[in-house]
């Protein structure tokens, strides 16, 4: 029988987004850093072959955005953090499907790196699939055959801590490393690192128009050395 794939996006609000770029990039452009690269994953995952997608998010500009594209939203009226968001994702999506859960800040991912993390899982059943970030500690993107499989516990060792989950319950457990999605956008070097890149998409272009680049990182460089 084909499963079908769904996806929860947390998206953290706005008003404190990116708290580490508060050095070059104000609270408004911060915000606007965010709703660009989730315009930029939602319409990767607009390519790919997927059951529902929900968005977890307070802020109103954030499902404006995700109406667009057509997907559900999950409307919190207080924000519990980001495992809170996740589970509240996972309680909605169809307990038949597997699911993937993915961060806003994923700029680069094309629908070959999505379509990658499913097939790690794809026909294993129950199994964890889990994108690395490029520290190799955190989770950039989490395959569950199935939404109760195991309780998702982000945060700087998740990907450790979805290893340890998965082996308590005898639950296969892949690593799959993917460079597109290993890069979410952090700190100062990961945002001028994007600016730098070839791509030309909706965060490139937000990053053009508020003139980052060189200049801006030459400037503020003494600020995160």
């Amino acid at each position: 029988m084909w499963v079908m794939t769904d996806v929860v996006i947390p998206v953290k609000d706005l008003s404190r987004a990116k708290g580490r770029l508060q050095n070059i990039l104000t609270p408004a452009e911060r915000a606007g850093l965010v709703l660009a690269m989730l315009r930029d994953l939602l319409t990767t995952l607009n390519q790919c072959a997927l059951g529902d997608i929900w968005l977890v998010a307070r802020d109103a500009a954030v499902f404006d955005l995700g109406a667009e594209f057509g997907v559900h939203d999950i409307r919190e009226h207080v924000s519990k953090g980001y495992n809170h968001g996740v589970s509240a994702g996972l309680r909605s999506v169809n307990a038949k499907n597997s699911v993937i859960i993915l961060p806003a800040d994923l700029p680069l991912a094309k629908p070959h790196d999505i379509a990658q993390l499913i097939q790690a899982g794809a026909g294993i059943n129950p199994t964890v699939a889990i994108v690395p970030d490029r520290h190799n500690r955190g989770t950039n993107g989490l395959f569950l055959s199935a939404p109760d499989l195991i309780t998702p516990d982000f945060g700087e060792s998740s990907l450790f801590n979805h290893k340890v989950a998965a082996a308590q319950l005898r639950i296969s457990a892949h690593v799959v490393p993917i460079e597109a999605m290993a890069m979410d956008i952090d700190s100062p070097e990961d945002l001028f690192a994007v600016a730098q890149s070839t791509t030309s998409n909706s965060t490139t272009n937000f990053l053009a128009s508020i003139a980052f680049g060189q200049a801006a990182w030459t400037s503020h460089k003494w600020e995160v050395a």
